[in-house]
């Protein structure tokens, strides 16, 4: 039981650390289009900084294939080991950038670099991580195990929030904003010193053990699990808008509503995070006992009704009706967030699992996740339309849902051939 609860916690470091770096680039997205850009069209600033933050997730599934490839050949455990190195580095250097006033345009071109070595590296930290958790995981307590990796990376955007709320005390010097990006280090260094002393997966060593095939190419497993590879693409790309919508790009949007204090949104939006923590839980939960379809297609198919009033709550510009709405978009989001490690870990054996589901669920969260607050910025600008965050959710749900349910008949098709071969990961 101790050896259990020193894997688990070994995932639950990494994927804190790499939400906190991720969400605290977004959050102080603003800070960045002051210090990284010409300050003379401050829009233009907002979106270039945007752009930068969406560059880290565009290139994620790269990393996904990367540290899937790892994963799948050399082990779970040596690939989150490199993985939370590798995203420690370039966030700490993001703390020592000097800015436009001092170096110009090479300010933005290093942050960029910085922000794609970021996001190269954490493209197979949640899966990877997720993966470990689920195959050392109990039969019975596969999605609640999953959903807790899930709720730990809130730990670590509650951290980013918190840190963001600092920064934006008029206390704080100017400099201010490096130190939550140097506290990566100390929090990486415990991250790798608790993965080294963690065991590998049964289910990988018995795949190893017992597989007689040579490691297959990324494009095979591709034309080999097109169907997996697509439901798990359109999950990722829900939980990409589900997630960003509310807890990164609302950062903005409350300043378009109402005239909140940085502090007092990112306040709201930390509540927002604390519901829907324990949204995940409860859903991962629920889908031990009800299976994990029955769960996500509800929220889906809420979230297309329920999108339209949210926002409509939240421009109303009433403080009271605004935390409504955020909250409502949180509940949203755990409920279908909690149990989709689960689900698209099943839908891929073991010998490809790291490489399917890492790629084809970073590639939807990318999209449509990294590029919204770029997509909604541009889109209000140009329209002045205050609704297009709750067109874009409903249209994300809808994908969801379809994937939800085709997700159905390819998950048996994989226990079935699981079982057949003797592998341990079974639904």
């Amino acid at each position: 039981m101790k050896k259990q609860g020193k894997n688990f916690a070994a995932a639950f470091v990494g994927t804190a650390l790499e939400f906190y770096d991720f969400a605290l680039f977004g959050l102080l997205a603003p800070v960045f289009s002051t210090m990284f850009f010409p300050k003379e069209d401050p829009i233009a600033a907002l979106i270039a900084s945007y752009c930068i933050f969406a560059a880290g997730f565009l290139i994620r599934p790269l990393g996904g294939i990367v540290f899937g490839y790892v994963g799948d050949t050399f082990g779970r455990k040596k690939a989150m080991m490199i993985s939370i190195v590798a995203i420690m580095l370039p966030t700490s250097l993001m703390g020592l950038l000097p800015t436009y006033n001092e170096i110009g345009l090479l300010a933005p071109i290093v942050l960029a670099l910085c922000r794609l070595l970021q996001g190269l590296c954490a493209g197979g930290e949640f899966s990877g991580a997720a993966i470990f958790v689920i195959e050392h995981a109990h039969e019975n307590r596969k999605y609640f195990s999953g959903s807790l990796v899930t709720a730990s990376s809130v730990i670590g955007m509650l951290a980013a929030s918190s840190m963001a709320s600092l920064c934006a005390l008029e206390i704080m010097p100017d400099w201010g904003w490096r130190i939550p990006f140097l506290l990566s280090i100390p929090i990486g260094l415990l991250g790798f010193y608790i993965r080294k002393n963690t065991q590998e997966t049964a289910a990988f060593n018995h795949a190893q053990k017992n597989s007689r095939d040579k490691t297959q190419s990324f494009i095979f497993i591709i034309k080999n699990n097109f169907l997996s590879v697509l439901i798990t693409f359109g999950i990722g790309s829900f939980i990409g808008i589900v997630y960003y919508v509310p807890f990164v790009f609302m950062n903005h949007y409350y300043s378009l509503v109402a005239s909140l204090s940085a502090s007092t949104t990112l306040g709201v939006i930390t509540l927002g995070l604390i519901l829907y923590m324990l949204c995940i839980g409860l859903a991962g939960y629920m889908a031990d006992k009800l299976g994990p379809q029955k769960v996500m297609l509800t929220i889906a198919c809420a979230a297309m009704v329920l999108a339209y009033p949210a926002f409509w709550l939240i421009q109303s510009g009433q403080f009271s009706l605004m935390i409504q709405g955020e909250l409502i978009l949180s509940i949203l989001a755990g409920l279908f967030v909690g149990p989709a490690n689960g689900l698209t870990a099943s839908l891929f054996d073991v010998k490809r699992r790291c490489r399917g589901v890492s790629f084809s669920l970073s590639l939807g969260i990318s999209l449509f996740g990294g590029l919204t607050p770029v997509f909604l910025v541009y889109l209000i600008n140009q329209t002045e339309i205050l609704m297009w965050p709750a067109i874009w959710m409903m249209t994300g749900a809808f994908i969801g849902a379809l994937s939800v349910v085709a997700s159905i008949k390819t998950q048996r098709k994989v226990v079935l051939k699981l079982n057949r071969e003797n592998l341990i990961y079974e639904q």
